[in-house]
């Protein structure tokens, strides 16, 4: 059966701004001035170890991960339930889950948060596996937690796809021969998904359907 793996923030809910104030709080908890807009948005997508790591510019374990423990206080309390799903997914994942392929996410975004969010969301029984990371940083690298799911899946591997909105997810792809698709309603800056050389730039979740469906085989 082919795959097809969705990244999730940024790909099927918008977090941004749940993700945005929650990192706010945790660096003004620590005596940091708040994060430009800028900055924010090279946040999203990324493992937020990273994120704040470029934020205090700071490689000092302890004090990262003090402010992803502030981080994840307020976004637990708060953030999370800050977004929307993009307009379209639904139905969009609907006809995908209906016409046989098996939809999956992964994402850089801890396992209970990402399935909490897609139950909130009522998304979560179109996929038949969410792949988050570890609340200690583990699976954090998409690439490598790509690797480990698809060596159960059937070969060869160009029958399966990445959907997402950041050149991370174009690279997991590219590394494991999957089909890549670039969304552009997400975070990613156009000069990133360009230069990502994915297989597909699309601008609206309709086009999944024609792209995706004819990829079956007859």
């Amino acid at each position: 059966m082919n795959t097809v793996f969705f990244d999730l923030d940024g790909t099927l809910l918008d977090s941004q701004n749940g993700i945005a104030e929650s990192i706010q709080s945790a660096l003004a908890g620590l005596g940091y001035p708040p994060a430009t807009a800028e900055q924010l948005q090279s946040c999203f997508g990324p493992p937020i170890r990273d994120s704040f790591a470029r934020l205090m510019d700071s490689k000092e374990v302890p004090l990262i991960e003090d402010a992803v423990t502030r981080f994840r206080q307020h976004y637990l309390q708060q953030g999370i339930r800050n977004y929307v799903v993009y307009p379209g997914i639904r139905e969009v994942l609907k006809q995908l889950a209906n016409a046989g392929l098996r939809l999956r996410v992964l994402t850089v975004k801890p396992q209970p948060q990402a399935e909490w969010l897609l139950q909130d969301a009522r998304l979560a029984n179109l996929f038949d596996g969410i792949h988050g990371s570890e609340l200690s940083g583990g699976k954090s690298d998409k690439t490598e937690h790509l690797g480990e799911l698809i060596r159960h899946h059937p070969r060869p591997y160009s029958i399966h796809w990445m959907v997402g909105d950041r050149a991370s997810d174009i690279q997991a792809a590219r590394a494991h021969g999957l089909n890549s698709v670039a969304v552009s309603w997400g975070y990613g800056e156009t000069d990133e998904l360009n230069s990502a050389n994915s297989d597909y730039l699309i601008n609206e979740p309709a086009v999944l359907i024609d792209l995706l469906i004819k990829s079956l085989p007859a």
